[in-house]
């Protein structure tokens, strides 16, 4: 059987474990983290340290600061300049038409183009503030599944050494009858094997257990892996599948891609104000050297003429359609995405939910009831060494199940606390 963990598939080795490879890490020669860190303190950890938010959170910086730029005027321009200067002697008064001058022009956008950039800079900065918290959320829900999985072969490592233990005595009791010609040395070898096998499967369940630590590390950002708090963590209840259904419209990464939909909507409007001309006043005075000559003021206005749309104005207006109904179409398809997820991780946690009760009320009681009936069976002579060994085995692998299943109702839990994460304000309709 094949557990299903999100991004993870946990091969069957005695009872469903995965064994992965890796390197076991020595946590103790971190002293900064000497003490065992809490679920909780690493998440404040994450959100604190990890670069990929830091750097979203200088992006939200920037497009607060660009919101405000983008709906500025531009910088008026200023000229100075010499009209008719004589180039036999460039005196300024040797002829009338000779003046000096200087000018003031300010251009104006077309008729709301500025207010409307601004408020499309400031919904995507609202966008990525968004993304920012659920990249967060993202962020503590990775981080959880690796705590938890460090927590299972925790617990997995301390289950297979208990059972190496019976393990252990079975060979005792194995060579006992043998030297008394009342066993076999296939019995003997059997548990032998049996015991010994148990010591590669701890030895592949610490090097799992070396790469969840180092994931937990990079997660926090830290040089060496922490050590880590051995009691499960309490998560909070999940909502009800209706209630996470109402709350998905809040889930901040539905809510960027929705504030990014706004954005795009408004990016049309701006394309649609070049369909008006922009507008450019300007001042001018020049001063006469002539002799008796009057100094001059100009003034004027200049308007850009969009009479020939075709290949522009519309161009441009159609493209912004475009992307806007793209940006729909992604907000559409993401919250059907997340609606399915939801579903998925609220059956799965129910189905844990239901099979870990089963396993604590019946089947693991009965596989240890199973085992001491066959272990006095066999110290009074009516059955065999190999039924104690598949007995044993038996509680092994229920009890390593119920971990799983304890491990995995923790994973959807995490998953669905991710999924009603909310986000705050309101998005402009």
């Amino acid at each position: 059987m094949y557990t299903n963990i999100p991004g993870r598939f946990i091969q069957p080795t005695w009872g469903g474990i995965r064994l992965s490879v890796g390197v076991l890490l020595l946590l103790s020669a971190t002293p900064a983290w000497a003490a065992s860190l809490s679920l909780q303190s690493a998440e404040a950890v994450a959100l604190r340290q990890n670069p990929g938010l830091g750097a979203l959170t200088q992006k939200i910086a920037e497009l607060r600061h660009k919101a405000v730029a983008v709906a500025q005027l531009p910088d008026p321009h200023l000229a100075l300049g010499a009209a008719n200067l004589p180039l036999n002697s460039f005196s300024m008064n040797q002829q009338q038409m000779s003046m000096l001058s200087v000018g003031l022009s300010q251009t104006f956008p077309s008729f709301g183009k500025l207010g409307l950039e601004g408020q499309q800079a400031g919904v995507e900065a609202q966008a990525v503030a968004d993304t920012l918290r659920g990249q967060s959320a993202e962020l503590v829900l990775l981080l959880r599944r690796a705590w938890l999985q460090a927590l299972y072969t925790e617990n997995a490592m301390a289950t297979v050494r208990h059972q190496e233990q019976l393990e252990a005595a079975s060979v005792q009791a194995a060579l006992a009858l043998y030297r008394s010609t009342q066993g076999s040395q296939a019995e003997v070898l059997r548990a032998q094997l049996a015991r010994d096998s148990l010591a590669n499967d701890i030895t592949r369940l610490q090097a799992e257990q070396a790469s969840d630590l180092a994931q937990i590390a990079q997660i926090l950002n830290l040089p060496e892996p922490p050590s880590i708090e051995k009691q499960w963590p309490n998560l909070p209840p999940p909502p009800t599948l209706a209630e996470m259904e109402v709350r998905l419209s809040g889930q901040p990464l539905l809510r960027a891609a929705q504030a990014q939909t706004r954005a795009t909507q408004l990016g049309v409007q701006v394309a649609k104000t070049s369909y008006w001309p922009d507008v450019t006043v300007s001042v001018g005075y020049g001063q006469d050297f002539h002799p008796g000559s009057p100094n001059w003021l100009s003034a004027g206005v200049n308007l850009s003429l969009p009479l020939f749309p075709g290949d522009r104005q519309d161009q441009d207006v159609a493209a912004a359609q475009a992307k806007a109904q793209q940006a729909q179409y992604r907000y559409d398809d993401q919250h059907l995405a997340l609606a399915q997820q939801a579903r998925a991780a609220f059956a799965r946690y129910e189905s844990y939910k239901i099979q870990l009760q089963r396993m604590d009320r019946q089947l693991l009681p009965t596989a240890r009831n199973a085992f001491s009936a066959t272990l006095a069976a066999y110290s009074a002579g009516r059955a065999g060494l190999d039924a104690v060994l598949r007995t044993q085995k038996d509680v092994l692998d229920y009890a390593l199940t119920r971990l799983q299943y304890r491990r995995d109702l923790a994973l959807s839990a995490a998953e669905l606390d991710f999924l009603a994460t909310q986000g705050e304000g309101e998005i402009q309709p």
